[in-house]
């Protein structure tokens, strides 16, 4: 009786490899993707969250909470608050006490919530934040358009505000139209690519919106990052 030999020849063996190969080159850029898109809308929705909580916050307390940049240091804990040039490592929320003088003060204020979005020398979001009108114009720079921070208060408005790199806050400024969030992937180093992982977020009166990809308003069009201005943290400048 004749034997029949089984398994795969050389040449079979070569041309499934072949075929994996080149479906893994299809697969893998859309895989890298997705998981950049997928890193930065996290990012965005923890914010979001932020600013949801930090409204219901200042009515349950009856007092402001702020909303500002942090230094995340490398055992995760918050420092630095309010300060500009913390800008891109992390957010916190707190809540000030009397005699409210929109400076967070450690054991006298109370610290809230933090979120981590960068460390020194690992860039994953890159964002930025701008004051637009409903037109999706800038703020003039004479009404606050360079306001990092945001002011819940317990009547349930919401205010911006600037800070120097001492964490003193400037002047208020009520929110006339949208406080732009636009997040990115931080590997990201081509306009193109840069545009096509970003996140938008708005922010006016009580409501917090996502820009989804149909939407063609001036408000939710993508603004180009100059990674020349971004610091250390990832946070950047128009």
């Amino acid at each position: 009786m004749k034997n029949i030999q089984k398994g795969f020849t050389l040449i079979e063996l070569m041309v499934t490899i072949a075929i994996m190969a080149i479906m893994l080159a299809i697969a893998i850029p859309n895989l890298s993707e997705w998981v950049a898109k997928r890193r930065v809308a996290a990012a965005a929705e923890k914010v979001a969250n932020m600013i949801r909580f930090g409204r219901s916050e200042a009515a349950r307390l009856n007092s402001p909470v702020y909303l500002c940049p942090v230094q995340i240091r490398t055992d995760g804990n918050p420092n630095g608050y309010c300060k500009s040039d913390n800008e891109g490592s992390g957010l916190a929320l707190w809540a000030d006490s009397d005699p409210y003088d929109k400076k967070y003060q450690r054991g006298i204020d109370q610290s809230l919530r933090t979120v981590i979005l960068n460390k020194v020398g690992d860039i994953r979001v890159r964002s930025q934040i701008l004051n637009i009108n409903y037109s999706g114009k800038p703020v003039d720079s004479r009404n606050g358009a360079n306001t990092k921070v945001l002011a819940f208060l317990p009547d349930g408005t919401i205010r911006r505000y600037d800070v120097d790199n001492n964490g003193i806050a400037g002047v208020g400024y009520p929110i006339s139209g949208y406080v732009k969030y636009q997040f990115t992937d931080g590997q990201a180093k081509d306009k193109s690519t840069l545009e096509r992982r970003s996140v938008i977020m708005l922010v006016s009166g009580n409501q917090v919106s996502f820009c989804d990809s149909s939407n063609t308003s001036e408000s939710c069009k993508y603004t180009d990052f100059n990674i020349a201005k971004c610091n250390k943290y990832g946070g950047c400048q128009k």
